[in-house]
């Protein structure tokens, strides 16, 4: 007997979440196993960083408030030795986009970026990094 090189696992997802994947499915996969599947790869590959040494990465984020705004100023300047450079957009009167640009030890860039998931009104916290000595 020959063995699959999948096996078969089960998932329970919010409705809302499942809708969302629905779509994705709709939009060019061939089912909700190839994007689910997908989904787990990218997640693996932007986790797997090794946050040791030097890493260069953006972090991306979106903030509702002015207070926010605010706390993410004075978080840039107190890491002015890792931040390279801010992208910053207003999506609308209260929503806010930022992509920051970072470089340096590891483990300084990493604080950076937990303290600005802890700022108060941050959502869609995304990071993309990669070791300097893998490149």
């Amino acid at each position: 007997m020959r063995r699959s090189r999948c096996v078969r696992i089960s998932v329970t997802l919010p409705r809302r979440l499942l809708t969302e994947l629905d779509k994705l499915v709709s939009q060019g996969f061939k089912s909700r196993s190839q994007a689910v599947a997908e989904a787990v790869r990218r997640l693996i590959e932007e986790l797997r960083v090794d946050w040791r040494g030097r890493v260069v990465c953006i972090v991306s984020y979106c903030y509702e408030g002015h207070h926010s705004s605010e706390e993410l100023r004075e978080l840039g300047h107190r890491y002015l030795d890792v931040v390279v450079s801010t992208l910053h957009i207003h999506v609308s009167e209260d929503l806010c986009f930022e992509a920051v640009a970072l470089k340096g030890e590891a483990e300084r860039v990493r604080s950076f970026i937990r303290e600005i998931g802890r700022v108060k009104g941050v959502k869609h916290l995304a990071v993309s990094a990669v070791q300097l000595s893998e490149l």
